[in-house]
């Protein structure tokens, strides 16, 4: 080839190189769209819309694992099943360690009748280093419905904890003993039964222990019962309306410390597929009582009023942020008691094989409404909280959990000042 053929070629090259690279940016682009719209158009439940986006998806980049998997879901949460399987079956001869292709294939060959198959798929995803699919996977075995959690939920708890300023309540660290570290032993029992499970609507009923034993500050020994009720309805398809109320029973020592009223209302909406928002408020009637070692407690007894927003965004699969803002007004019979704060937070959550690693950080900011005894001023408090742990799954139902938290309050009051590090490891039971 002489040389003003190369050259013409190469010139070519150099003018069609932009248009090339452009196109192929903008398939990628279309693709992406056509994912994302047909993924979202399956948390709407337009099956429909969601098989054509979706489609073309798999058009633009044939073969794709992530299109095919979903658009194997569209096709099967819309009757059709056959297709569903067709299609799943190709993504998990495709990638045989995709968890969710493999379960969604077992949920479509079980509407299909074909249970023995769906139970070998299914067998595997329960093995698999997927915590939520592999107990999914457990609960199909057992003979749960797809989907649906079991009626009764009980899980037990048990650890131990190193506290380096042992306090029984953040806002008022002055106690009968001076500043002490100790460790204790923590158990906690919850239970809870669905007695109503709709479409839209689902009620259920719980109750909690909580108990502490320190190994020298037995004063600070609390034993807590709390029994709670509490109700969800779907208002569309991607907001709801919930209500809680809970009662709180008390002790510390032997002795009958405080009891609670609380109701909570929370209205939570996805108005994205990767974020849920909620307003939350609460209204907590409380009632304390003086003990042999704990006095002067009846000035405390009142009400809190609190109301916030939070705002959750998943950042893939398995790593999500929360952010969240609470004010509270909390009334007490004695002035001094009395508070208003300003309270943010942000939560980190992620997830790696069988490992949740979190992290948390907080402030809030109380003003108090009157001058205490003994005080020149009223108080105003600043608290930092901050938080980081790790947990993994041990076989089918354990979990073993390591954490730490670290408290500095800050106030203008020095007999208030104090800082706290909590460390916990504990394990969880799902009996």
């Amino acid at each position: 080839m002489d040389t003003t053929k190369k050259t013409f070629l190469f010139t070519m090259v150099l003018l069609l190189l932009p248009v090339i690279l452009n196109a192929q940016e903008s398939k990628e682009k279309d693709y992406e769209i056509a994912l994302t719209k047909g993924q979202y158009a399956i948390e709407l439940q337009d099956y429909a819309g969601a098989i054509g986006h979706l489609t073309k998806a798999l058009e633009l980049r044939p073969g794709d694992q992530a299109a095919r998997v979903s658009l194997g879901v569209a096709y099967s949460h819309s009757g059709d099943n056959v297709p569903a399987r067709e299609v799943l079956q190709q993504a998990v001869a495709a990638d045989a360690s995709d968890t969710r292709a493999q379960y969604e294939l077992a949920m479509v060959l079980a509407k299909l009748g074909q249970q023995e198959e769906a139970n070998a798929q299914m067998a595997m995803v329960a093995k698999s280093g997927d915590p939520e699919l592999s107990e999914a996977a457990k609960g199909f075995l057992k003979g749960v419905a797809p989907g649906e959690k079991t009626r009764l939920n009980v899980k037990l708890s048990g650890g131990l904890q190193y506290d380096s300023n042992v306090i029984l309540e953040e806002d008022n660290p002055v106690g009968p003993k001076a500043k002490k570290a100790d460790w204790r032993g923590v158990l906690t029992l919850n239970g809870d039964y669905a007695f109503l499970r709709t479409n839209r609507a689902n009620a259920e009923a719980g109750y909690a222990l909580y108990q502490s034993l320190h190994r020298d500050l037995s004063d600070y020994n609390v034993q807590q019962h709390t029994g709670r009720v509490a109700g969800r309805y779907g208002l569309t398809k991607t907001a709801s309306a919930e209500l809680e109320y809970a009662f709180q029973y008390s002790f510390v020592g032997a002795d009958h410390y405080s009891t609670a009223h609380r109701f909570a209302p929370r209205l939570s909406a996805n108005l994205t597929p990767e974020s849920l928002t909620e307003l939350h408020g609460a209204y907590e009637i409380k009632r304390f009582f003086d003990t042999p070692v704990f006095t002067d407690l009846t000035g405390k007894n009142g009400t809190n009023s609190a109301v916030g927003v939070s705002h959750t965004i998943m950042l893939g699969k398995k790593a999500g942020i929360a952010l969240d803002y609470t004010y509270d007004a909390d009334s007490a019979d004695a002035a001094y008691w009395s508070y208003t704060g300003n309270k943010g937070t942000v939560n980190a959550l992620a997830e790696w094989w069988a490992y949740k690693f979190f992290g948390g950080l907080s402030y809030d900011d109380r003003k108090y409404d009157a001058i205490g005894p003994g005080a020149t001023e009223k108080r105003h408090d600043g608290v930092q909280e901050y938080s980081a742990g790790v947990s993994r799954m041990a076989g089918r139902t354990v979990t073993i959990l390591l954490s730490d938290q670290y408290t500095i309050n800050d106030s203008n009051l020095a007999v208030y000042q104090y800082k706290r590090n909590v460390i916990s490891l504990s394990a969880e039971i799902l009996l």
